[in-house]
């Protein structure tokens, strides 16, 4: 059984292209060989590189077997009426591509239908490969694509250039992009030339020959090798803190690693800056010492001939050297201009047209920064520092420096701040504004960091929400998902029980004390701020094993903040597989399907049974309540159980729905109390039955 191979080759794709089809066309080969029912020995491989994507699939049979297929159509009874067809039976008819005459009537799940018998005869290989090729090419969606030629044809991310289709030593013919498929591949833009692929299993082989190294995982080895080989020929250990190896590994096709010079009256800037300056767009790689200060040269990885690496590295190290020049300049001019004169141009910068100016948000942060230590319980130097930080935190965006190198945000404001003389704590508070920048990123370090940083992104959220430019999909220009979950990390690792709700409220009424134009108002945009930060802790807790349904059924009980609630969410998780939770979660379900909505309070006369079940509900709350100042979660749920049992006696020996309208009355309400009751140890309904065991 040959192996099937499909390359397409296209002008230089972008490294984020690359990754997209990694990430897509496994799965569209899979399900086109599915649907082709092509049975094939193995996974498809996918190799991208700049020029190339190619998908080998091992061992596809030579041949698709016939079948019958039975298709059904419309029931009997719409399909024919005095035994003459319908129009129904007819459409469905010439829709299957047979006669009215040749469809069948047969049972099926209890019902007659019309049903077409389908003949599908064998199918070679080669005939459906063009299909799967179609599914593959049409199916990859870019981030950004674009059209070419006449602009009728298909969207892709770069013109496609030559196409090669080979089942085994076979060329299978068809055309895709305008171009005829063949065998013929092309090598290296400068250093190869056009080459056949002899077969399928020889095209990693055959491109090697004409300098590609089509596999990146091979690219990824080689390029580490040669930059591990050349950083210990000085004795150094090359880093790569802006994470830009994997976009470099889509970025050549025969890679060769060289080592460049840094003067050193560059080694005088801020290392953050020189690092930037050489990997934010250039993508080189800084040199450490074993002492762990930088080494003045860089490591670099050219996609072009090496036997001009000379001349290749001087081009590298000029590029650089004018970076480093500009980024020296710009430094000093800032310097020159001191952190106040920076604060002052925050006035003429504008934030958001709606929200404001820089320097209005730079006055947000500040009172924000005090409504979270006050909800917080903090006071004195973290306060004070944080505040001082929230005050300073902005100076950077009307620097020179930040406006040539934006990933050096805070950073760079944070040695402004430190060089006017403010404490290392209010420095440091600055630099971290912006953490966690994602899920692996480090949290801030102190108090005052964490109140500066996660009062950054409450603005950025209620700010974005009340001018209703809320996330939709995939959308996300201002990174509001990110913000939400930096803030729920930040709460939960410092335990702060703040009421994110009133924190939130706070911030919008910032807003219209300065002017905002708001377009939501606070019941809307509130009701979807708490909405997305909740979606935000079911993520957070679900890389704990959390289910959703826990976390769901923590947040209806209204423990607290975020952090009160992942606490009682992970108490819940821990329980829910006991007699005492499943016991609670049936009682509640209960309850709430037989009271519905409706009055608590019931009307003062009783019996015996009614009083006794209300003195339960009473001896619930009571535990229930202390469980939760308590943070108690086990204590909850067994008072939720004792109210269970109660429940079930209850249930079992009155009738709630009597017929005596008063009588009926009292039980209802004493039904919703008792639900009540038990939500405030859980929303049991947010729990799936499976999610407890059967019984107690």
């Amino acid at each position: 059984m040959p192996d099937l191979l499909l390359e397409v080759g296209v002008e230089e794709l972008p490294a984020s292209a690359c990754r997209e089809v990694l990430d897509q066309a496994p799965r569209l080969v899979t399900r086109a060989l599915a649907d082709a029912r092509l049975e094939h020995g193995g996974d498809p491989e996918v190799w991208v590189s700049p020029r190339r994507i190619a998908v080998r699939v091992p061992e596809v049979a030579a041949e698709r077997p016939g079948r019958r297929e039975r298709r059904r159509g419309p029931g009997e009874a719409q399909a024919f009426v005095d035994g003459a067809p319908t129009k129904a039976a007819e459409g469905f008819a010439r829709g299957q591509g047979v006669s009215v005459d040749d469809l069948v009537v047969a049972d099926d799940d209890g019902r007659r239908f019309v049903f077409a018998e389908i003949d599908e005869p064998p199918a070679a290989a080669g005939e459906l490969i063009p299909g799967v090729a179609e599914a593959l090419i049409g199916g990859l969606r870019f981030g950004k694509a674009m059209r070419w030629g006449d602009g009728r044809g298909l969207r892709f991310s770069r013109p496609a250039r030559w196409i090669v289709a080979l089942l085994g030593a076979e060329p299978v013919a068809f055309t895709a992009f305008g171009i005829a498929t063949g065998r013929e591949s092309r090598g290296h833009r400068f250093l190869g030339s056009p080459t056949p692929i002899r077969a399928a299993g020889s095209y990693r082989e055959d491109l090697l020959s004409v300098r590609v190294i089509a596999d990146h995982a091979e690219r990824r080895a080689t390029i580490t090798e040669g930059l591990d080989a050349a950083a210990a020929a000085v004795g150094c250990e090359w880093r790569d803190p802006g994470r830009k190896l994997e976009e470099v590994v889509h970025l050549v096709e025969w890679p060769s690693v060289l080592r460049g010079a840094v003067r050193e009256r560059h080694l005088e800037l801020p290392e953050r800056v020189l690092v930037t300056a050489m990997q934010s767009h250039q993508r080189y790689f800084p040199l450490y010492r074993p002492d762990g200060s930088l080494h003045p040269g860089f490591l670099a990885v050219s996609n072009g001939d090496p036997a001009h690496a000379a001349l290749i590295t001087r081009g590298n190290e000029d590029v650089l050297e004018a970076r480093l020049q500009d980024a020296a300049f710009s430094f000093e001019v800032d310097r020159a201009a001191g952190i106040e004169a920076l604060d002052a141009r925050l006035d003429s910068i504008v934030f958001h047209q709606r929200l404001g100016s820089l320097a209005a948000k730079r006055d947000r942060l500040v009172a924000g920064v005090e409504s979270l230590a006050a909800a917080a319980g903090l006071t004195g130097d973290p306060v004070d520092h944080a505040r001082e930080a929230a005050r300073l935190a902005k100076i950077d965006q009307g620097a020179v420096l930040v406006a040539e190198f934006s990933d050096l945000e805070g950073y760079v404001g944070a040695e402004y701040v430190r060089a006017a003389g403010h404490p290392e704590a209010v420095a440091t508070a600055v630099a971290e504004q912006y953490l966690p920048a994602g899920p692996a990123s480090p949290l801030p370090a102190t108090d005052a960091s964490a109140l500066v940083a996660a009062t950054e992104k409450i603005d950025n959220l209620v700010g974005a929400f009340y001018v209703d430019e809320i996330p939709t999909g995939s959308k996300d220009p201002y990174a509001l998902r990110r913000a939400a979950a930096g803030l729920v990390r930040i709460l939960l690792d410092r335990g702060w029980e703040a009421s994110t709700r009133q924190l939130f409220a706070a911030s919008a009424d910032q807003l219209r004390g300065q002017g905002a134009d708001l377009v939501l108002d606070d019941g809307a945009a509130l009701d979807a701020l708490d909405e997305f930060v909740d979606e935000r802790l079911v993520h957070h807790l679900g890389a704990e094993d959390v289910s959703a349904e826990i976390v769901a059924a923590a947040l209806g009980a209204e423990v607290g903040g975020p952090a009160a609630t992942a606490d009682w969410a992970r108490g819940l998780n821990r329980l829910r597989r006991s007699a005492d939770f499943a016991q609670a979660t049936t009682a509640y379900k209960r309850l709430v399907k037989l009271g519905g909505e409706g009055p608590t309070d019931a009307p003062s006369d009783s019996d015996p049974h009614e009083d006794a079940f209300s003195a339960a509900v009473d001896a619930a709350a009571t535990a229930i309540a202390s469980a939760r100042e308590a943070a108690d979660v086990a204590a909850g749920v067994s008072a939720a159980a004792e109210l269970a049992r109660a429940v079930e006696t209850f249930l079992g020996d009155v009738m709630v729905n009597a017929d005596d309208a008063d009588v009926r009355a009292r039980r209802l309400a004493l039904v919703r109390r008792a639900a009540g009751c038990l939500r405030g140890a859980a929303d049991f309904s947010r729990v799936r039955d499976n999610e407890a065991p059967a019984s107690a």
